[in-house]
């Protein structure tokens, strides 16, 4: 009875831990001195071109006026897929506004391929905000 329950509990452990979260096969690396930073939205077109930048929308929570994002750093190993986290921060020692307001940031991309692409913006929590588009 031992050894079966050592069996299963071994093979529950080889299975579980064979999974990666998106955290850990996220290839991209984290600016120095930036937090990661949640995406609430994405709008933009649904269609483009190759080798033409595509603007996209991409609204981030605050808590002031102080927070910001600066950057994105994307990971596109898998394809046409696009593993995308936002990293920003909060301004020190100056005045900001007290609004919670949603901030709205500018992601460009730019396609060298025709085809179906997904982008997906990987909140801290590891949920994603997926936008999807055609490049012909």
């Amino acid at each position: 009875m031992k050894t079966k329950t050592f069996l299963l509990l071994t093979i529950i452990s080889l299975l579980t831990g064979c999974e990666d979260s998106v955290e850990n096969s996220f290839k991209g690396v984290a600016p120095e001195g930036l937090v990661h930073w949640n995406v609430l939205s994405v709008e933009g077109p649904t269609i483009g071109e190759v080798n033409k930048a595509i603007t996209f929308n991409v609204s981030c929570p605050t808590t002031s006026g102080c927070d910001y994002v600066s950057t994105f750093v994307s990971d596109d190993s898998n394809g046409n897929t696009i593993s995308i986290k936002a990293y920003g921060n909060t301004t020190k020692n100056s005045m900001c506004t007290l609004a919670a307001v949603p901030i709205v940031v500018k992601y460009e991309f730019t396609p060298h391929a025709k085809g179906q692409y997904m982008l997906k913006f990987i909140n801290k929590d590891e949920s994603i905000i997926k936008y999807s588009f055609t490049i012909n």
